[in-house]
């Protein structure tokens, strides 16, 4: 019920923010619309070039926008989880010095658009989405993928610490 409560609260705010501000708010006829407009606005990198970020001994953070269920079954080595549904208010706490890059994904690549496309509006300037998710990733570098096994229907709720590791 609280959330009920607070998605529309959120909303109403919303809907009152740019109904003031005499923007304009386009409208898309399907999700795909949606992401492929919200590409436009988002850089993407390819899972090689990623992968010679990793090995460069640059600074990033890596950002798996995922569910928690999803997440705890593998990820890219490194990543952080933080779901798309909840970024906006937990990507400071995981990723607090906003200059550091920040490379994301999701399973296949169009959560990881959308969550790339809002993060400038939390003052996040160097975002870059990893083209085709993890799913491209695990082909390409099955050496890089921390995998575990499902654990039932144990599902975090929270973003896992900032260990490094999926859901361990």
């Amino acid at each position: 019920m609280k959330h009920i409560v607070l998605f529309v609260l959120t909303a109403f705010v919303v809907l009152i923010a740019t109904g003031c501000s005499g923007r304009e708010i386009k409208t898309y006829n399907s999700t795909r619309e949606l992401v492929e407009a919200a590409k436009a606005d988002v850089k993407i990198i390819s899972p090689e070039a990623f992968k010679n970020v990793m090995e460069s001994g640059e600074k990033f953070y890596l950002i798996d926008c995922r569910e928690p269920g999803e997440f705890e079954t593998g990820c890219i080595k490194g990543a952080l989880n933080v779901p798309r549904g909840v970024l906006e208010n937990e990507i400071s706490a995981t990723a607090p010095d906003k200059s550091t890059p920040i490379y994301i994904y999701c399973k296949k690549g169009d959560r990881a658009v959308l969550a790339a496309s809002v993060l400038p509006y939390v003052k996040y300037g160097n975002v870059k989405v990893i083209d085709g998710g993890f799913i491209k990733w695990k082909e390409k570098f099955p050496g890089l993928v921390e995998e575990h096994p499902v654990r039932g229907n144990k599902k975090s709720k929270s973003p896992a610490a900032p260990s490094g590791g999926c859901g361990g």
